[in-house]
């Protein structure tokens, strides 16, 4: 037997599934890859997959085209669409000249082709290299999580602000799906909502759980997490979009917020969102300084504000008309 890949433990041990109708190839392909050191699990059909998908969840799929009911390219496009799946490398099998294929599959968001009959040298080469790149994603989700369970525990330490990142998720998600901004800002928004406050946890309790007025000692002390945040999460490639809503949240249209005093259209759109959900939620929170708001005292304080240069009207006034739809 051949010795397993050195590519550490996560590709060695990587779960493979193998769909294949043709018993011959499939033995073939299972043979070989459980020399490489692989988990190998295989199916004769996408239908017989997808039931082994309820309880397996492999790191790479491999399947053949042509099958005698789903085929391989409905396959991959049901399991592109599934969350679980979506990021799980699909390699497909096709013919040398089944171009039509290829461009359905690529149309269902397959990850690579391998025409029959194919080299086993370049299927270990290429499987090895999108098992990589599937581990690479795999840690950066799990740093994403977290990190985002770290911004979750910073609201527990104060007893007023529970539910405060869950909601400012939802409700700055909504915004930003009412103003059609894409699936990328709309993650950075979903995220954010989590980690806006997360350079809070070098405020010490003494001044962010105090119960009266900061001085101005204090008060520059909060406005230093924003930069705190976008310090702890470093250069996380998957926080790149979120890095702006916790560095501007906030910020103000006319100048006046921090940490750098942007005005207008420099404040990204991202954070201008935050900044107003985030503050309508401080207003209606009870806090250790103040009581709970009414909803139409915070609605009423919120369009003053607005009128008077602090906040984006295009997103004030999109978020008081999605409001009552989150609510109800």
């Amino acid at each position: 037997m051949k010795s397993s890949p050195k590519n550490g433990r996560g590709a060695a041990r990587a779960t493979i599934l193998v769909v294949e109708d043709d018993p011959t190839l499939r033995e073939l392909l299972k043979e070989e890859l459980t020399q490489l050191g692989y988990q190998v699990v295989s199916a004769n059909s996408a239908e017989q997959a997808l039931d082994l998908l309820a309880t397996t969840e492999p790191q790479l799929i491999l399947s053949d085209v042509h099958m005698g009911g789903l085929s391989g390219v409905e396959l991959c496009a049901q399991l592109k669409s599934h969350p679980t799946f979506q990021l799980t490398p699909f390699i497909l099998l096709t013919g040398v000249s089944d171009l039509d294929s290829r461009l359905a599959g690529l149309s269902a968001g397959a990850d690579d082709f391998f025409a029959k009959p194919f080299d086993l040298r370049e299927l270990r080469t290429r499987v090895t290299a999108l098992l990589k790149t599937k581990s690479v994603l795999d840690h950066l989700e799990r740093s994403e999580s977290i990190i985002t369970s770290l911004g979750l525990t910073i609201e527990k330490r104060d007893p007023y602000t529970a539910g405060h990142c869950e909601r400012l998720s939802r409700y700055a998600s909504a915004v930003g799906q009412a103003l059609g901004v894409d699936d990328e800002t709309l993650k950075a928004l979903r995220l954010g909502g989590f980690l806006h406050d997360l350079g809070k946890i070098a405020v010490p309790d003494k001044i962010l759980l105090k119960p009266g007025p900061l001085d101005s000692i204090e008060r520059a002390v909060i406005e230093t997490h924003p930069k705190a945040g976008v310090d702890l999460i470093g250069t996380m490639r998957t926080m790149e979009r979120v890095r702006p809503i916790i560095l501007y949240h906030h910020e103000r249209i006319d100048g006046s917020g921090y940490p750098e005093g942007l005005k207008g259209a420099e404040i990204p759109l991202e954070a201008r969102i935050m900044a107003v959900v985030d503050v309508y939620d401080a207003l209606r929170t009870k806090r250790s300084y103040k009581d709970a708001l009414s909803h139409e005292q915070a609605v009423e304080i919120l369009r003053r504000e607005t009128d008077a240069g602090c906040w984006d009207p295009r997103v004030s006034d999109t978020f008081l008309r999605v409001l009552d739809d989150l609510d109800s």
